[in-house]
């Protein structure tokens, strides 16, 4: 006899035999018993749950000998000639390689004729989405009023796709995928009636490859006992389906916690060396972290049905308990853009040991005072990267994990300009203050305190975008007028100023301080060029008219502008000096 491949032969004949699809199996059955059959159907759901098998139940139900029954006999003539597919009152239909007008013409002539063998002519049309707007079109008026004998069922893994006047005359089902218990269960009937030699280990990696298609969990243990024979082992089904042992996992999450930068990355590199799919390796890693987030709130009964033996799940609580949820997350997430990155380079295995240097090395989590990063800096041979100013007076700051090597001298140099720009800032802000605490009588808001109301604008812009917040510090005076924010600028800061003139930056500068003053302000640029700062908006306004006019050649573009003034930051200048820099506006 010729072979049968396990899926095929283990296909579901009666409705009771179909898995994990109880809401719709029990309302075909209801409807049978009823009388209460409709003329088209939509089944759709994920690749291998089961639509197809049931359209053809169905159809066995409505013409076997013995019905319309929910029980069909698989005995009749009408039945097997269902089974086997040679039907000529089921018609089943390839939806992708007959997708034209012309095909469903062909298929509307011969609608009218009544059927050979049973009661109904039955249309199974697998993968319907593919049809073109013109043959759904074509076929809408024959599937608003079909002849009597006839019942449509169509078949798809995509339903957004099907025109919505198709899916208002259809009864539509949804196929959910398969839960791991239930195709567990199965896999262990198979394997007992093929006289299988196979633990629950590999039965259980078998069920969670499949990600919830029973075929495609057949298929997969048909392949297995192809490589293995009737004794199966895990570490055979894991070199066959190239999955990597949840130990390599394991220890490299442990490298993690235990911040062991060169021991996970020796991992990785071990897992190229073997020649391991870095793509499965990603999809794989992402599950192990998904279960630990469970493990880590979650009861012992979750973790057994994701399929997390007993004997392992102490282990799994234990890691967990070492490991914030918050870090999880983000691991998470960097590897799904991981998985994107994959696909555009030659060397994936890279981003893996940068995802491992990333959290190893806990990026993102060093929160150091003043005093710390004074005496990191006396150190040299480290970038430090200063985040805004918070409102208790510390700075959030980000240690690269590259060093420059410059020497020590240019290290020092470079951490004197930096205490200097953080100490130019600051005399800054402290100016704008001062500014605006003087000007505290003609704002029109009494209730208000506009230096901590100032502090807390800074403060929020330079986190928000400090871009923004370098444009405002080059001002040389706020002021508040009934309902508008008056910025003041000197001449030479005339690219500050247009800069944050533009849209977008004056947009969020408004939203920011409206929401922060608790009134709604209009923000208004003015030049003022050594002028009393008591100069109403209308002289303001004249005043940077004149100078417009008698200043020409400093243009918004014009060439070697942003650099003249950008050049004037110390730290700016003696970065585009070290690295042979320079600045280009975007």
């Amino acid at each position: 006899m010729e072979y049968q491949t396990l899926y095929r032969k283990w296909r579901p004949q009666v409705f009771e035999d179909i898995v994990g699809q109880s809401h719709i199996t029990q309302t075909l059955m209801n409807a049978i018993s009823l009388n209460r059959i409709s003329h088209a159907y939509v089944f759709s759901g994920p690749r291998g749950v089961g639509k197809t098998t049931t359209a053809r139940i169905l159809a066995k139900a409505l013409n076997c000998a013995k019905g319309p029954t929910v029980h069909p006999c698989n005995e009749c003539t009408s039945c097997l000639r269902i089974t086997e597919g040679y039907s000529m009152d089921v018609i089943e239909i390839d939806g992708a390689s007959n997708r034209g007008i012309d095909d469903v013409r062909e298929l509307r002539s011969k609608i009218k004729f009544a059927p050979v063998e049973g009661r109904y002519k039955v249309y199974i049309i697998d993968e319907v989405h593919m049809l073109t707007t013109e043959a759904f079109n074509a076929l809408l008026k024959t599937l608003e009023e079909p002849p009597p004998q006839v019942i449509f069922i169509f078949a798809t893994t995509a339903p957004h796709k099907i025109p919505n006047t198709i899916l208002s005359r259809c009864q539509w089902f949804n196929f959910r995928r398969m839960l791991l218990p239930d195709i567990l269960s199965k896999l262990k009937t198979i394997s007992k009636s093929e006289n299988l030699k196979i633990d629950e280990e590999s039965l259980k990696i078998i069920a969670r490859y499949s990600s919830g298609s029973m075929r495609d969990a057949e298929s997969t243990l048909d392949q297995v006992i192809a490589y293995c024979g009737e004794k199966i082992d895990a570490r055979a089904v894991r070199e066959v389906l190239g999955v990597i042992e949840e130990e390599i996992f394991y220890q490299l999450v442990e490298t993690i916690i235990q911040r062991e930068v060169s021991k996970g990355i020796e991992i990785i590199n071990q897992m190229a060396d073997s020649g391991k799919d870095p793509a499965q390796f990603v999809e794989n890693l992402m599950e192990y972290l998904h279960n630990l987030s469970l493990a880590k709130y979650c009861t012992a009964e979750v973790l057994s049905f994701r399929g997390i033996l007993v004997e392992e799940q102490e282990r799994w609580l234990r890691q967990a308990s070492l490991i914030e949820l918050e870090e999880l997350l983000a691991m998470i997430d960097y590897l799904a853009e991981t998985e994107r990155k994959m696909r555009y380079t030659h060397h994936p295995w890279i981003l893996l040991e940068m995802w491992i240097a990333k959290f190893t090395l806990g990026e993102g989590k060093v929160h150091l005072s003043r005093e710390e990063v004074d005496q990191k800096r006396k150190k040299g041979g480290e970038i430090i990267i200063n985040s805004p100013l918070n409102l208790e007076g510390e700075k959030e700051v980000k240690p690269l994990s590259q060093k420059v090597d410059k020497g020590e001298g240019e290290r020092e140099k470079a951490n004197i300009l930096a205490e200097e720009k953080e100490k130019n800032d600051q005399q800054k802000m402290e100016e704008t203050k001062n500014l605006l605490s003087k000007q505290k009588e003609s704002t029109g808001i009494d209730d208000i305190e506009l230096e901590k109301v100032l502090t807390a604008v800074l403060a929020k812009i330079k986190q928000t975008k400090i871009s923004l917040y370098s444009f405002i510090m080059a001002s040389n005076s706020l002021k508040i007028e009934g309902n508008k924010l008056i910025i003041g600028f000197n001449k030479q800061n005339i690219f500050h100023k247009e800069s944050l003139e533009k849209r977008k930056n004056k947009a969020l500068l408004e939203e920011l301080v409206s929401k922060e003053i608790g009134k709604s302000l209009i923000v208004e640029c003015v030049l003022n060029d050594g002028e009393d700062p008591s100069l109403t908006l209308e002289e303001r306004k004249n005043r940077e008219t004149t100078l417009k006019e008698g200043k020409k050649g400093v243009e918004r573009g014009e060439e070697g502008n942003d650099q003249e003034l950008f050049a004037e930051d110390l730290l700016i200048k003696e970065s585009l000096r070290l690295f042979e820099g320079e600045i280009r506006e975007e």
